[in-house]
Parts: structure tokens; C-alpha cells; sequence
């Protein structure tokens, strides 16, 4: 394929998971894990790219704000209306920023872009940093002093981005927490609280929980757990910033129902089933990953007025298709009808991919080769950059 553009790739991790900044990834790459790396392929190409670490446990706006500071550079600023209502600190921490002329004009006029994408619930992280880069945030203009506004929050940057890709995305949110609601708050607030037991030790560096800004996790020092659990009861309790809600099916679509597609950014969507259907059930395929056969059949046999029928209770072990086919609501393709391939792709509007044979870590290498994985990772970035750049 003839490269048009060679703009950075930035791969988004999602619930549970970590980029470079963590130090389980010098061990075990997020994208690759112990099969192939996806990061040092698409970099063997002549392709820049970076894996970030936005917190296995972030809610999608937080996760967004974190996002722009680490491409763009500068300290993560949450906003100052959304960390007062959310009762946490404002400021995050400080990057040098992985690609510091973004948005700006090259040599040629041309404005420095990148081609985001993003697993699991790395999906809406970079929905969000999309509709806060192209929308602003009214709330936090309306109420912050102009001269201390975050530039992520002033809007008119759709133009920064050339590409939306989702792997296993979970756009419309996974009938999982649906299936297992009882257990959704006591299961976030025992992993949240591990993270205040491993904090200011060799721990919560080696996986980085990501959350101290609401005042329960630490690098750098011990926090005692009766004085991190009232926060952690906080956090557990709001919907907003809660990754267990924004996973639900309710909470992603309260969350990304405002946003939207814009005319000069391509979306793509990847997804996947290892799921088989008999006598009107579905059952976990034997192909997949042995820990997700555990999870996959709450969502094989969960059904409520909405979603219902295979296209919701066929899964990837995580994410059912209804999830991760298509955001809900806006205008789709399949891909698989385009006369052309590549060649017929339209900017503004979901390509949906075939769906493929694979569970929810098949994206993160589990189960795979080596040099398939390697090969797949190339050709999403190759796909991207194959596409003229519409400003």
C-alpha cells in the first residue's frame, strides 16, 4: 500500500492493563504480551509509536485528560469544574510530551496529526479525547478564568487526529457488570484497595494503579487503608469516573451518547467471537483463553429488552459484538460491502471489519504468534496511513 501519511500511532490500553510508563510493561508489553510486541512492529515499519499508560482503573474522561497531556505534553489537567464536583485534585502529573507539535503546522502547512487506537476500554478513552479535543467542555469554560483553562477544554481540535481505530471496543458497554451487578461495587472497592496496600512500595510501580489524585493510590508513599477507604467508597459510589459503571451498558452510553464522528477523522472497528450458538444458546468456544471461559458465559446467557439474541450474547470472552460492533446510533459501514476495500473507505463514518475468530486478548497477542501478532499490528497501522489526509 502506498503511505500517505506517516503520522504517530498511539496505542490505548484498557481496563485492567498498562503502557511503558508502568514497569510490568519492560516484562510484559500490554500490546504483545509474551507473543510479539505490537509497538516495536509498527516501529520496525518506520512508523512512530507509542504504548501510554492512562490507569488500568481510570474513568474515560480522566483517562482522556491524561492522554492529552502525555502527546501533546504539560501537566494533566482534569479541569477545574469536573475535580471540584468529583471531590478529587486537579492537577495530575507532568510529561514532556510524545509528539510536543501536535496540532501545529509542519514545513509544509500541513497540521501534525496522529492515528489513535484503542482496545477495550481504550475505546472510549479515545472517543472522549476526540469529542473534548473537536467540542471542548462547556461546563469548564463557563467556569473556570479564561486564563486558567486547559487549551483541551477551549474544543476546535477535530483536525488533530486522522484515524479512530477500536479493537474489541467497548462503545456500547458489556453485559458483563450487567450480568454480575451485585458484584460490581465489593469487587472495585477490593482492587482499589490493593492498590492503597501496595502504595509507596516496589508494588505500585511495578503496576501503576493510576489514581492519585483521588487521594487513595501513591508512588511514592504508604497510605494507610483507613484513611484511603472513605475515598475509596467515594469513588465507588459515583457514576461519573467509575470505569465498573462506564463499562456497563447503561454507563457507557450515558457517558459517549454526545459524541459524535467528524468529517476529517477515519473510524475503523475491529471486534471479534469465540462463541458458538446451538439450540438457541451460547456457549464459550474450547479456542478460548481458559480464564475469560470463566467470565464468557455470564454474558452467553445474560439477556434483558435491549440486549438480547446473538448479536448481544455472542461474546470475546469480555465484550459482546453488540458492544464493540459499532458506537450506537451513529452511521456504520461494513466493510466487508465495500466494492474496493481501502479504496472506498469515507472519512466521518464507522468501517466495520469482518468479524474475526478471536477472544478479547487475542488483540493483546495472548493465544497468538508471534509474527502474526506482529503482522496484524502492522497492517492497522499500515491501513491508516494508506489513507490521503483530508484537512
Amino acid at each position: 500500500m502506498e503511505k500517505k501519511n506517516n503520522y504517530p500511532v498511539i496505542l490505548v490500553h484498557g481496563f485492567l492493563c498498562w503502557g511503558s510508563e508502568s514497569k510490568i510493561c519492560q516484562f510484559m508489553p500490554c500490546f504483545g504480551m509474551w507473543h510479539g510486541n505490537g509497538r516495536q512492529a509498527i516501529m520496525e515499519e518506520g512508523q512512530v509509536c507509542f504504548t501510554p499508560h492512562v490507569g488500568p482503573f481510570t474513568g474515560m474522561r480522566d483517562r482522556a485528560c491524561i492522554l492529552y497531556a502525555m502527546i501533546k505534553g504539560g501537566r494533566v489537567d482534569f479541569g477545574k469544574v469536573h475535580s471540584e464536583k468529583m471531590g478529587h485534585e486537579r492537577y495530575g502529573d507532568t510529561f514532556p510530551g510524545y509528539v510536543p507539535n501536535w496540532g501545529e503546522l509542519d514545513e509544509a502547512g500541513k497540521i501534525q496529526k496522529i492515528n489513535l487506537i484503542g482496545h477495550s476500554f481504550g475505546t472510549p478513552t479515545i472517543r472522549t479525547l476526540i469529542h473534548l479535543l473537536a467540542e471542548g467542555d462547556p461546563e469548564e469554560v463557563a467556569g473556570t478564568d479564561p486564563a486558567d483553562l486547559s487549551d483541551l477544554f477551549k474544543g476546535g481540535k477535530q483536525k488533530w487526529v486522522h484515524s479512530c481505530t477500536t479493537l474489541a471496543g467497548t462503545h456500547n458497554g458489556v453485559t458483563l457488570p450487567d450480568a454480575a451487578r451485585p458484584l460490581v461495587t465489593p469487587m472495585a472497592e477490593a482492587l482499589w484497595a490493593v492498590g492503597a496496600l501496595g502504595s509507596g512500595t516496589w508494588f505500585s510501580k511495578f503496576y501503576d494503579f493510576r489514581l492519585e489524585w483521588y487521594g487513595f493510590t501513591s508512588k511514592e508513599k504508604h497510605i494507610p487503608l483507613s484513611e484511603a477507604w472513605p475515598k475509596i467508597k467515594n469513588l465507588a459510589a459515583h457514576k461519573e469516573d467509575n470505569i465498573y459503571y462506564e463499562l456497563s451498558t447503561e454507563g457507557a452510553i450515558s457517558q459517549l451518547g454526545k459524541t459524535k464522528t467528524y468529517d476529517n477523522i477515519y473510524y475503523f472497528s475491529y471486534y471479534g467471537r469465540r462463541t458458538r450458538r446451538k439450540g438457541g444458546i451460547e456457549y464459550p468456544s474450547k479456542d478460548i483463553w481458559l480464564p475469560l471461559r470463566l467470565l464468557s458465559p455470564f454474558e452467553c446467557l445474560y439477556s434483558d429488552k435491549t440486549h438480547n439474541g446473538e448479536f448481544w450474547q455472542a461474546n470475546d470472552g469480555i465484550v459482546n459484538m453488540g458492544a464493540a460492533h459499532h458506537p450506537e446510533g451513529q452511521q456504520f459501514v461494513e466493510f466487508a460491502d465495500l466494492k474496493n476495500g481501502l479504496a472506498d473507505v469515507k472519512p466521518g463514518i464507522w468501517n466495520v471489519m469482518p468479524v474475526e475468530w478471536k477472544d478479547h486478548t487475542s488483540y493483546m497477542g495472548v493465544g497468538e504468534t508471534d509474527a502474526g501478532y506482529n503482522e496484524y499490528m502492522k497492517t492497522l497501522a499500515a491501513n491508516v496511513n494508506s489513507l490521503p489526509t483530508i484537512d
